[in-house]
């Protein structure tokens, strides 16, 4: 029988690109993976696998059986490498799901979204474009997750919350029932956050208040 599977193009070939390989690697029957699309042609020579840097993003022009999937950490940075694919190109991003994740059937994952092995989400619960769930995270019923958002392991997120576009929610954090998190905002490690998150600051913290580096 001849392969007929798309050949998928992982963007990013960081830890988090080489993480997603390993889940494709694992079952996902839909597709080959061709290799990475990556500025840094180097970046794989200390960790070779299996496949390597192919090309660049901002230049690269897709093939008619090409499907294309962002794995970079940043949300500002996953915008920013996918754009002349997103929007010049429109070539298809898929949404994978790790066999070893727990998703309803009345759950919905928009376009790009990736979901690491032991995630679960509730029903009814909308996850929109471009946003990635890492390991052991539990989202609650009728949350409601931005585009292009970064959701780190052990966070658990209850039902009922709201988190705007491009946010950062870094390991083991508490969103609690109908908590809001504003565009842009980061929430710090190990922080609970109740009540409402301005758009664009960083929080930290038991219960998450502002937060500065300097």
């Amino acid at each position: 029988m001849p392969d007929t599977r798309r050949h998928l193009l992982i963007v990013g070939a960081g830890g988090f690109g080489r993480e997603v390989l390993g889940y494709i690697e694992d079952d996902n029957p839909l597709f080959e993976v061709k290799g990475f699309l990556d500025s840094r042609t180097h970046v794989l020579d200390s960790t070779p696998r299996s496949v390597g840097v192919v090309g660049d993003p901002l230049t690269w022009q897709p093939q008619s059986d090409e499907v294309f999937m962002a794995a970079l950490g940043d949300p500002y940075l996953r915008f920013k490498y996918t754009v002349n694919l997103r929007d010049i190109h429109e070539v298809d991003f898929a949404t994978v799901v790790h066999p070893r994740a727990n998703i309803s059937r009345h759950a919905k994952l928009e376009r790009g979204c990736i979901v690491a092995p032991n995630v679960g989400i509730s029903v009814d619960t909308h996850v929109d474009e471009f946003t990635c769930i890492q390991e052991y995270t539990v989202i609650g019923h009728d949350a409601r997750i931005g585009k292009w958002c970064q959701i780190n392991s052990h966070c658990t997120i209850a039902g009922g919350a709201v988190i705007g576009d491009f946010v950062t929610i870094h390991p083991n954090c508490v969103i609690t029932s109908r908590a809001v998190i504003g565009q842009g905002a980061i929430v710090g490690p190990g922080s609970v956050v109740m009540g409402r998150i301005p758009a664009g600051i960083t929080v930290l913290g038991n219960p998450a208040r502002r937060f500065s580096f300097r």
